[in-house]
């Protein structure tokens, strides 16, 4: 394995860790509802705080989808190198493309 395999797969593994942190620390950060009466007939409704558990999320996906765009430029694959010809391969690599998230 050379020393560019191994760079890019550590900054992938790098990418992904933060991206599983920042999904664990939207789980703990989701808001909880709050009952208010201050309707005109009284009837409660919820009222729900700043929410960073979905900046979080949406950190989270950033990375993820960074990391699938360093492995698919340092590879060439797909939509980041030479075109596949239509066929039974270019069939598989779209759909572990898609499988993959």
């Amino acid at each position: 394995m050379s020393m560019a395999s191994i760079i890019i797969l550590a900054a992938v593994f790098v990418l992904d860790v933060l991206a599983f942190v920042l999904a664990i620390g939207a789980e703990k950060r989701r808001n909880t509802a709050a009952y208010v009466n201050v309707d005109q007939n009284a009837r409660p409704y919820c009222v729900y705080g700043s929410d960073a558990a979905t900046g979080y999320g949406i950190g989270a996906l950033v990375l993820l989808a960074a990391g699938q765009a360093v492995i698919m430029a340092a590879t060439r694959c797909f939509c980041c190198g030479r075109a596949l010809s239509p066929g039974r391969w270019r069939a598989f690599a779209g759909f572990c493309f898609i499988a993959c998230w």
